[in-house]
């Protein structure tokens, strides 16, 4: 834990919460009461930032440390980091749908995460966002090798073209769906785009880190705002599009390389469990709803909510312990996926 930036980690632990909270609402049946929590949804966008932000920097980092961009090493790890638990849980899920359903297709699009471009998503149906994130992987890294042979000043130019397309893409309604990867790339861009700053315009991301507790608390105050709505709603405010939530929580990112928060041992080591464990909480969590909506029906929903939340902590603990982490250590283990030996290794 000494190498983490536990700031970072507690954004992580809050924004798998919110999608947490936002699905256990949905799987209660939406009572008016609690329906607004349902925005929670929108931590998947804070998860899109925090990506962006860590492997921007870490792409720029190995180029300035190295002059060059390792893509295919870059690639592997990425891979080995998120492929297997995924496709456990695919592998579950596909053999749970023949067990229990006569007239099963086999969904071909996820082997490739193309899933979140099909009509109708019903399977796996948390996946649409892993496909955002595999495509948005598949891209950036090599994306980046052939920026950075531009000046600081192109670069950015780009970067910042790239994250306001999908606002174009949906203002002429050139899409299927909203979770198609080319209208909610702009939170993933964000992150990258702060990772180039951070890199090329030093003072300016200074002055950027020192303005970050501001910057954040009003961002805070706006993101609550659009609860306040749904609870309240005027018909004038809508929920925010994919860009304004770049915006909120990219700021969120500079206050987490601002402050330095700590809390008690108990409260950072929760943190840090539900952190490392979020990617396998995310996949697995849709199936500790379904079960406890099973287990406990009837009962309020501060039971409910326990119940589903200590399923998929059993559950991701096993995912993290059995395929996650072997794996993630693994990586050292062989010559492609080696770290290269100067990067600062960054968490995972």
């Amino acid at each position: 834990m000494e190498n983490r930036n536990f700031s970072l980690d507690l954004l992580r632990a809050v924004a798998i919460l919110m999608v947490f909270i936002g699905h256990t609402v949905l799987s209660y049946g939406s009572p008016s009461n609690l329906a607004p929590l349902q925005f929670g949804g929108t931590g998947v966008d804070l998860f899109f930032v925090l990506s962006g932000w860590l492997i921007g920097y870490q792409l720029f980092k190995e180029l300035e440390l190295f002059g060059n961009i390792d893509v295919k090493r870059f690639w592997i790890r990425r891979w080995m980091r998120t492929l297997p638990a995924y496709y456990s849980v695919l592998g579950y899920t596909i053999i749970q749908q023949y067990l229990t359903k006569e007239n099963f297709t086999f969904p071909f699009a996820h082997l490739i995460f193309l899933q979140n471009y099909e009509e109708n998503l019903t399977l796996f149906t948390v996946s649409w966002s892993l496909s955002v994130e595999e495509q948005f992987y598949l891209v950036i890294a090599p994306l980046v090798v052939v920026i950075t042979k531009l000046g600081k000043h192109y670069r950015t130019l780009i970067l910042v073209l790239l994250l306001f397309l999908p606002s174009f893409f949906r203002e002429v309604e050139w899409y299927g769906s909203l979770k198609e990867t080319h209208v909610r790339w702009d939170c993933c861009v964000m992150g990258v785009l702060l990772a180039n700053i951070h890199y090329s315009y030093s003072d300016f991301w200074t002055k950027l880190v020192d303005a970050a507790v501001p910057l954040a608390t009003i961002s805070l105050l706006i993101y609550l705002t659009f609860y306040y709505f749904r609870w309240f709603p005027n018909e004038s405010i809508s929920d925010p599009n994919a860009l304004v939530l770049a915006f909120l929580f990219g700021s969120w990112v500079l206050w987490a390389q601002k402050i330095h928060i700590h809390f008690n041992k108990y409260i950072n080591n929760a943190v840090y469990y539900v952190s490392t464990r979020s990617y396998a909480i995310y996949l697995l969590h849709p199936d500790a709803l379904a079960v406890t909506a099973k287990l406990i029906p009837e009962q309020n929903f501060v039971l409910y909510i326990s119940g589903a939340f200590g399923l998929s902590c059993l559950a991701s603990e096993a995912l993290y312990r059995i395929v996650e982490k072997p794996i993630m250590n693994a990586r050292n283990n062989f010559l492609v996926s080696q770290h290269r030996s100067s990067v600062v290794k960054m968490t995972n």
